[in-house]
């Protein structure tokens, strides 16, 4: 194939999902790269596998490919894909170009009944998405949900509740919602009074955990995208209305993963404010009895095996504050639940579980978690991390805890002093 200047089609551009140039390109274990939306979407949607090699894979495994990106932009910057590798798309469908005027008009806003014709239509049909994105109508939606949103108005409601249906099945990336957030912290504010009015269930509108569901799937592509400026103005009410989400066994499994995201996500490291917040609106205790309700299904398995990560990732964040530490102590099987997932679901898992028993048992834990630890077995778990093929420092971190306490655990009837002594 020969671009309109003459060049050769670059195929390794292309994602072998969508079968599109790559706008954001990510680069798995296996050496395969992908676009991340669709990587994302294909591991949302219940794989977990590299679609092209069969091997096992999770969001943590991904890698942003940089050098991809910068040939792709140097290939063609105008359009930031390669055009000669863009798919023919269908003609318009007429009754959607009328949708589209509908919404974009300039002379009215859209009223609920277009926005969920149009969401439907989105929905079902990818040429119709396509049109509607290339039309800019997600801008308009973006806009009309950020003034709609923060108001208390029952007759806004309806309103609401549409343009969040439109935005979830237009699947609005984080990296379209970046330039709409610089210094505009109106999206954020909405989408934070519709959480709490959800939780609070002062939302008068039908279909509750459906527009919940959009609206923390939205929130979890707009926190992906925000800067340190938008991360320090959330609120305590907000992670309080997600952290609602994670205790919520009535959400769907995708908007779980997309509340343990967004609290993952909201708190990068060196951001010791947002982890206080996040610990004391109850996230540790609550991602913790999510775990424990999925105990009876295999941690390693498709869907499990990714809230589990999550789980364990967020637990590690917020152990690094002494709130998180004391909420993963606080509860009766904390200890317990991060031991039992150690080695047993991936090395992402270990990684985590490994931080959270460390940051638990550190010099400053009390002698109650140190018998704990050896009574629930996580000291024997962390010598077994010794025995298997883990990641030098994952090694390092749990040889150092073993020795901080060897004089205590050497006595427990619940330690092998064999294994202390054979590995310390």
């Amino acid at each position: 194939m020969e671009t309109s200047g003459g060049g050769t089609a670059q195929h390794h551009f292309v994602c072998p999902i969508s079968l599109q140039p790559m706008q954001d390109p990510v680069t798995a274990p296996t050496g395969i790269s992908y676009d991340r939306r669709a990587i994302e979407r294909w591991l949302a949607n219940g794989h977990a596998t590299c679609p092209v090699t069969g091997r096992q894979l999770s969001l943590t495994d991904l890698t942003p490919n940089h050098t991809l990106r910068r040939l792709i932009l140097s290939w063609h910057p105008a359009s930031k894909v390669a055009p000669d590798v863009a798919p023919t798309l269908e003609p318009d469908d007429p009754e959607v170009v009328v949708l589209v005027a509908k919404v974009m008009s300039p002379t009215s806003c859209p009223t609920a009944d277009v926005l969920c014709e149009a969401a439907a239509s989105a929905a079902v049909s990818i040429t119709a998405r396509r049109c509607m994105v290339r039309a800019g109508v997600q801008w308009r939606v973006l806009r009309l949900f950020s003034s709609c949103g923060k108001t208390s108005s029952r007759a806004v409601m309806p309103t609401v509740q549409a343009c969040l249906a439109l935005l979830d099945a237009l699947d609005v990336s984080a990296d379209e919602l970046r330039p709409l957030l610089s210094g505009n912290h109106d999206l954020v504010d909405a989408l934070t009074h519709v959480l709490v009015m959800l939780e609070n269930g002062t939302y008068s509108g039908g279909g509750g955990n459906t527009t919940r569901d959009s609206a923390v799937r939205l929130l979890d592509s707009v926190i992906e995208s925000a800067d340190v400026v938008l991360l320090e103005r959330l609120r305590p009410e907000l992670f309080r209305a997600v952290t609602a989400v994670v205790r919520d066994r009535t959400v769907s499994p995708g908007a779980t993963r997309a509340a343990l995201r967004a609290l993952l996500n909201a708190c990068p490291s060196g951001d010791g404010k947002n982890r206080v917040l996040i610990a004391e609106a109850g996230a540790a205790h609550e991602a913790i009895e999510l775990e424990l309700s999925s105990w009876p299904s295999s941690p390693s398995a498709g869907k499990s095996r990714r809230v589990t990560e999550l789980v364990m990732a967020l637990l590690a964040r917020l152990c690094s504050c002494a709130e998180g530490r004391a909420a993963v102590v606080a509860h009766p099987a904390g200890i317990a639940l991060v031991a039992k997932r150690a080695l047993r679901v991936s090395a992402a898992t270990d990684t985590s579980a490994v931080r959270v028993l460390a940051a638990v048992c550190g010099r400053a834990a009390s002698p109650e978690v140190v018998r704990e630890m050896a009574r629930v077995g996580a000291v024997g778990k962390l010598c077994c991390v010794l025995q298997a093929d883990c990641d030098r420092d994952v090694k390092e971190t749990a040889k150092a805890v073993l020795r901080m306490h060897s004089g205590v655990w050497c006595g427990s009837p619940c330690v092998s002093a064999y294994l202390l002594s054979r590995y310390l």
